[in-house]
């Protein structure tokens, strides 16, 4: 037996699922280690290898790749932890970071932060004025160099900053039309400081836009270096422990990269983990036959949805982290701080409030025994009954009712509540959060959640999913692939393919002309098999997607659509700008498109995708007898609050078997919760699917 192997390092846990070559899965999991992640991924690892009958080492000589979603990434840049860097721009620009866009003010708040935008201010600029230095040289839109490089002042902008810095990012006007002068401030500093890494803008970011453009060399020249030391060190404690096997690393992009692209894409990792999510919904909604996917996980810090439509994962030009906009394409995931370990607490007003801070892996929730004190979701979920305390992990580790109701106590006792209904109220406005964001994303963009599936995973998912689901509409709530749906971002990133994506602005803007539009894709097609064929890939084996960003002539912002293969026709423009116009009126109502302002060709986009694995789904035609165990008292909202309810063994579940609610599910690594009228059925991959009514 071989296996295809994804890690996912989350905020609380780092899960690993082992998919082997008859479609067998089977499922690692271990407390996240933010000190040191290694820790973490060798003990998830371990854990997965114990699950199979054998050891760390006999695993890792079996697998055949393995793929690593980290969160690292994202942690230096919310920490502002990674290198320090200094700037090298065009002279005149050195305020682009501080001045930001207008709507830096406000990225990445909440909808209730917003409200009170006048008491909010700009986020720091990633580097201060005194580590910005501004050189002589000017390159025109049209890769004209107009202003040559003063490369004098080159050698002392650098035998300044190097002292004082870790990395150089280097970001001049227009430098994606032309970058000689970029590549010319690198040889020097090279020369002049060697020991000083330097990233080009570019080659990070090529695309039209100096503040994002600039952010964006600046977030991966402060995080190249981190995440290089953290894979360095995990790929040799891998290999030493007997791994010969291709490792790669996921991307916001839906694809994974090999370890040797880090310098220059370490910014693409920043959604590494939640992406797995998605590739794993993909996956699954194409065996289930579901083109039309909502996409739920709740981890332990964490809300993060996104959506499938007709099959394809949904993707967007830039990303948020941390009040700054970056040019990074990434799954389209909105996140709140939502999730298992969010802490419940009381405001100024005297209101009963959840999140976003959370208790984190560690100390983690009350119930943990870590030494938590703070009431979260997972202690109210155990205090209604949903969580069976002696089966927390499988039975590995018993949870502190005591402690957990302790924690609730102290929001309780302040609101003159009994404990139940504290815990009660932080269950109900969790619920009430998740359901707001699946609105957000869902009706509020011209999508009827009528014609979606929900599928919910992460460990504190499935616990929550039937409220916040039924709360939408949704045609049914699926928890796959049973035992598994705790781990699913794991799940995904293992069928993640390796991919590369190559850019270029149209900074005239000029009309669509089919000829010339087509030489364009021609090109980033060229650029990107010549890249992952220098990577060791056959280039023969690579598959591409094109992608158009287009807005209207006035405008400041564009959206994304696809573009069909091989030489463009006028019809192939026209059918474009015709599911670009769609794609408008469903974000912004019907009737919001305007026929008589031209539309504008502003970005061009090509994505390579290679497969380096192709697992699959065994399904199961085992039955394992009755899997009801159990009855126990569970608080569910409405008349009489506190009910019998049946508790079922997942691990017992087969397919065909179907019952009604209300019911527990407890898994190993998570619980799922059928409300009363609810109906739960198991197909043949074990996924359990929950629909309004019964039988």
């Amino acid at each position: 037996m071989t296996y295809v192997i994804g890690v996912d390092t989350g905020g609380t846990f780092t899960d690993t699922v082992l998919i082997g070559d008859d479609g067998s899965r089977e499922t690692g999991k271990s407390e996240t280690t933010p000190d040191d992640p290694t820790t973490g991924v060798l003990n998830s690892l371990r854990n997965g290898a114990d699950e199979v009958g054998i050891d760390l080492e006999t695993l890792l000589s079996r697998t055949s790749v393995l793929f690593h979603g980290t969160t690292l990434t994202t942690n230096t840049v919310l920490e502002a932890s990674g290198a320090d860097v200094g700037l090298i721009t065009t002279s005149g620009h050195a305020d682009a970071l501080a001045i930001g866009r207008t709507k830096t003010r406000t990225e990445g708040l909440t909808r209730s932060e917003q409200q009170h935008y006048a008491s909010q201010s700009k986020p720091d600029p990633l580097v201060p004025p005194r580590l910005i230095r501004q050189i002589d040289e000017r390159i025109d839109y049209k890769g004209e160099a107009i202003v040559e490089l003063d490369e004098d002042g080159v050698r002392t902008a650098i035998e300044e900053l190097a002292p004082a810095v870790d990395t150089l990012a280097v970001s001049l006007l227009w430098s994606f039309e032309n970058p000689d002068h970029e590549r010319r401030v690198r040889e020097i500093a090279a020369d002049v400081a060697p020991e000083c890494p330097c990233f080009c803008s570019h080659e990070v970011a090529p695309k039209l836009g100096e503040y994002e453009r600039t952010a964006t060399t600046v977030v991966n020249a402060a995080t190249a270096p981190v995440l290089e030391t953290y894979i360095e060190s995990l790929a040799s404690e891998l290999t030493e422990r007997g791994l010969d096997a291709p490792f790669y690393v996921m991307k916001s992009t839906g694809g994974a990269m090999d370890p040797e692209s880090i310098s220059s894409e370490a910014v693409s990792t920043i959604m590494s983990g939640p992406t797995g999510g998605i590739l794993g919904s993909q996956f699954v909604g194409r065996e289930m036959g579901e083109p039309n996917l909502i996409c739920t996980d709740v981890g332990g810090t964490s809300f993060d949805v996104g959506l499938i439509i007709d099959g394809d994962v949904q993707t967007r030009p830039t990303l948020s982290v941390n009040s700054q906009t970056l040019y990074q394409l990434s799954v389209d995931i909105e996140s709140i701080g939502s999730g298992g370990g969010s802490i419940a607490w009381i405001d100024d007003g005297g209101a009963l409030r959840v999140g976003p801070k959370s208790a984190g892996a560690d100390p983690g929730p009350a119930c943990y025994g870590l030494g938590g004190t703070e009431p979260t979701v997972t202690d109210a979920d155990l205090v209604l009954g949903y969580l069976d305390p002696e089966y927390f992990l499988g039975g590995r580790r018993e949870m502190d009712v005591e402690a957990a109701h302790s924690a609730v106590r102290s929001v309780a006792d302040p609101l003159d509540m009994t404990v139940e209904q504290a815990a009660a109220g932080i269950f109900e406005i969790v619920n009430g959060a998740m359901a707001d964001l699946l609105r957000q994303v869902t009706v509020e963009r011209g999508h009827d959640p009528r014609e979606f599936s929900l599928l919910s995973y992460g460990g504190a998912g499935p616990v929550h999913a039937s409220f916040y689901g039924s709360d939408l509409g949704v045609k049914s709530v699926v928890v796959p692939l049973g035992d598994t749906a705790s781990v699913f971002s794991a799940f995904g990133i293992a069928t993640a393919d390796v991919n590369y994506v190559a850019e270029r602005s149209n900074p005239d803007f000029e009309p669509f002309d089919p000829a010339a539009v087509t030489r364009v894709y021609d090109g980033l097609a060229a650029d990107v098999r010549e890249t992952l064929v220098d990577r060791g890939f056959d280039g023969d084996a690579v598959s591409f997607a094109r992608e158009a960003e287009i807005r209207y002539k006035g405008q400041v912002h564009q959206l994304s659509v696809g573009v069909p293969g091989g030489d463009l026709t006028d019809a192939d423009v026209e059918a474009t700008i015709d599911r670009w116009e769609s794609k408008y009126e469903s974000l912004y109502g019907e009737g919001s498109t305007y026929a008589p302002v031209p539309a504008e060709l502003v970005n061009q986009r090509v994505t390579g995708s290679v497969r380096t694995s192709n697992p699959s789904l065994g399904g199961s035609t085992t039955r394992s007898g009755d899997a009801q165990i159990d009855h126990r008292e569970v608080y569910w909202p409405g008349p009489g609050a506190r009910h019998s309810t049946a508790v079922y063994d997942g691990e017992r579940l087969a397919p065909g078997d179907e019952f009604d609610g209300p019911a527990v599910v407890q898994l190993p690594d998570t619980t799922v919760t059928i409300r009363p009228h609810q109906h739960a059925t198991v197909d043949e991959y074990r996924s359990i699917h929950i629909t309004e009514g019964e039988r």
